[in-house]
């Protein structure tokens, strides 16, 4: 018998949710979101509150500095340096992380000004593009956290497990 986990459960359910509410309000790209979710779906609420915290910060972070990134390039470089200035903005947003100790932000961080960075041909120009990559990471996180926190498995459905494997153990060793 296939087990699946409640941590399994909850992050497909936090990414189904993703999707629901980016279809239900027209918005495009859910993304961003579902990554975030899936990322901040944790064993326990304690983590995953201590691993949303951080993935807002860091996507705060990086989303500010590509922002801040794109609006130098584009006023006093020429676009051809951006394949230059993305690595050195990403040992700097490395280094920001770890400076102000938020390591386990550093990834969201990297990710949000790698995407700011390379899409950096929106129409609705940088500041709105960045501003809408921060709003739907924030929102995963969230929906990840009420999932995480508020879905439980039900009293009789641990029950029917628990019994499920205390037969399947029993089969397993009659059989020997």
């Amino acid at each position: 018998m296939i087990k699946i986990g409640m941590r399994n459960l909850k992050t497909s359910l936090s990414i189904f949710i993703c999707l629901l509410v980016f279809e239900a309000i027209n918005r495009d790209n859910s993304i961003f979101a579902c990554i975030a979710a899936l990322i901040c779906v944790q064993n326990t609420i304690v983590d995953s509150k201590e691993i949303g915290i951080s993935r807002i910060i860091g996507t705060v972070i990086g989303g500010l500095m590509g922002a801040l990134t794109l609006f130098i390039v584009n006023t006093f470089l020429n676009e051809k340096v951006v394949i230059f200035i993305i690595p050195l903005g990403i040992m700097l947003l490395i280094h920001i992380c770890v400076t102000i100790n938020m390591k386990k932000a550093v990834v969201i961080c990297c990710v949000v000004f790698l995407a700011v960075m390379i899409s950096m041909n929106h129409e609705e120009g940088y500041l709105l593009y960045t501003y809408n990559r921060v709003l739907d990471t924030s929102i995963g996180i969230i929906i990840a956290l009420l999932v995480n926190k508020y879905v439980k498995i039900p009293e009789k459905l641990k029950t029917k497990f628990r019994e499920d494997d205390e037969l399947t153990e029993t089969d397993v060793h009659s059989e020997r």
